[in-house]
């Protein structure tokens, strides 16, 4: 994996808590985010300074054409022209919130509060995801099931196969899209499907599926537990839910069906502010006037987030039917 979360994140201003305590939870919080979080690892990241806006932004050079003329002996030749291109993002903050009696904190049997930290790690694995597969999986780059060419030609039955899977491979490399470092050390392609794709690929009987733990790729137990469904043609699947979806396809518009996001390395951006990238955890109890006896505390995740897409060509989607 090419990007690992920090630990800690900032957890100044939280009443009632000490640094050792506020750290716990932290931890308790991001532990359980990193779990779950299926594409925030695979966004480029980039760095907005505190106190200079909310704006940041990605540089990319694209590739000058091969050289393929040979040099003249003595003489230089002329230069050239390097076309930079820049993605901007705006961030805006992303969180949710809850109380907990503290007459139940006091006499549950269970750490509540480290439980809704952890749970508040998940949630907000969730709700990230969900923001970058939006933004990934709305790219100009298709390709579609079986013989279609279009959302409306999809007919019943253009389920995902091994056969698209290789189409897309063709894609991917015909682009000279780049690969990307995966969670077992080697370089390949990342795809984001659904649960319901990977069980398909798995039962096709003639489909070069490979799982971690039965085709001896690497370790079983940890590729399993970084995600890692299992690989076809060099293209290594991760399960989520938060994948594009579509009830419009076919001829009569009535088609329902799936987006499988591919992609390259340094396809999509996500921002880090000096930290404030990360989510935090918030705890409040006593010390405002709607809560005087203090009978309850609040529980918060925060954070400050955006995704970009950073180049079309790195983001492939094949669009295919459930059923």
């Amino acid at each position: 994996m090419t990007t690992k979360l920090q630990t800690y994140a900032s957890v100044a201003n939280q009443n009632q808590l000490s640094n050792e305590q506020a750290h716990f939870y932290q931890r308790a919080m991001l532990a359980r985010l990193q779990d779950k979080a299926v594409y925030l690892p695979y966004g480029k990241k980039a760095t907005i300074p505190k106190n200079s806006g909310n704006a940041t932004s990605w540089r990319r050079l694209e590739m000058p054409t091969a050289a393929t003329t040979a040099l003249t002996e003595g003489s230089t030749p002329e230069g050239i022209d390097l076309t930079l291109n820049k993605v901007t993002a705006t961030v805006a903050q992303y969180g949710a919130w809850t109380k907990i009696s503290d007459f139940l904190d006091t006499v549950g049997l269970d750490p509540l509060l480290t439980e809704v930290s952890e749970m508040f790690g998940e949630h907000a694995a969730i709700s990230m995801d969900k923001i970058i597969g939006t933004v990934v999986g709305g790219g100009t780059n298709v390709i579609y099931g079986g013989d279609a060419t279009t959302r409306e030609t999809l007919a019943a039955g253009d389920v995902l196969t091994a056969a698209d899977i290789a189409k897309a491979r063709k894609t991917m490399v015909g682009n000279n899209v780049p690969m990307l470092k995966l969670p077992n050390g080697n370089m390949g392609y990342i795809a984001f499907t659904h649960p319901d794709n990977v069980d398909r690929l798995m039962r096709e009987s003639d489909g070069p599926w490979s799982l971690f733990n039965a085709g001896g790729v690497g370790n079983g137990y940890s590729n399993f537990q970084q995600g890692t469904a299992g690989q076809m043609y060099g293209i290594y699947f991760l399960e989520t839910t938060n994948v594009p979806s579509f009830t419009d396809g076919g001829s009569g518009g009535n088609l329902a069906g799936k987006g499988t996001i591919i992609i390259g390395a340094d396809a999509f951006g996500v921002p880090d502010i000096s930290g404030n990238g990360k989510p935090e955890i918030l705890v409040y109890g006593e010390g405002n006037t709607e809560n005087p006896m203090a009978l309850y505390r609040t529980v918060a995740w925060k954070v400050c987030f955006a995704v970009a897409r950073l180049e079309e060509n790195r983001i492939l989607r094949i669009e295919t039917t459930d059923n």
